[in-house]
């Protein structure tokens, strides 16, 4: 999954950095039957479906995961300032970031659904320069949770282990942060970022960004 870590305001690194800490083992297609038909069914209000995923983090978690990230940038690259990837690394503050946009949002971050819905709306908002409305979030995910319960999705889920799980997310999440703490650097959305953006939601499920309506 493409990450960007910016080490001042144009600097990139490794677009593969976490492909292989969660996002390239299968979870693409599974981010995509996850996802699939989902904005169909986004705006037809806001039932509770049943069999939300339940996942924890604990902020040592996060910690591994980041070291995880740190370990393989390093390896791509015996050169690279190891402070600079470690200060970036921590002030991208993914949990922080998830924890406040999902209470934002009227979502929770201890949901797949949840953590889904709130880094499609902060990744949407990125792309769009503009406020998602809080209402279409919570339907947002609202369908995805519906659609974690149907048979073969709610299959595919129920076979991942508490590790697979966990760098599924993290994946997910630090590739918003890390992403968002890059624009934040720049000071602007570039053409480029905005590409990477919509890279971004398409490895998430979402296959076109541009086009999605949460305003």
């Amino acid at each position: 999954m493409l990450v960007m870590v910016g080490l001042n305001a144009t600097a990139q690194w490794d677009p593969g950095a976490t492909q292989s800490l969660g996002m390239g083992h299968g979870f693409n297609a599974l981010s995509q039957s996850v996802m699939s038909n989902t904005f169909n069914n986004a705006n037809k209000g806001t039932s509770k479906a049943e069999n939300a995923d339940y996942i924890y983090f604990g902020f040592s978690n996060f910690r591994g995961f980041e070291e995880k990230i740190f370990n393989q940038l390093v390896a791509n690259d015996k050169n690279v300032d190891k402070g600079k990837i470690r200060r970036f690394l921590s002030d991208s503050r993914t949990m922080h970031q998830f924890n406040i946009r999902s209470r934002d949002f009227g979502l929770k971050d201890t949901y797949i659904s949840d953590i889904l819905a709130t880094g499609i709306a902060w990744n949407w908002e990125m792309y769009h320069q503009t406020k998602a409305s809080k209402q279409k979030v919570i339907n947002l995910r609202n369908a995805i949770r519906g659609n974690m319960a149907k048979g073969p999705v709610k299959t595919q889920i129920a076979k991942l282990s508490a590790t697979d799980k966990t760098d599924w997310m993290m994946s997910f999440m630090y590739n918003n942060a890390m992403l968002a703490q890059t624009i934040k650097n720049t000071g602007k959305l570039t053409a480029t970022q905005k590409q990477q953006l919509a890279q971004t939601a398409k490895q998430a499920g979402v296959e076109n960004i541009a086009s999605v309506s949460l305003k």
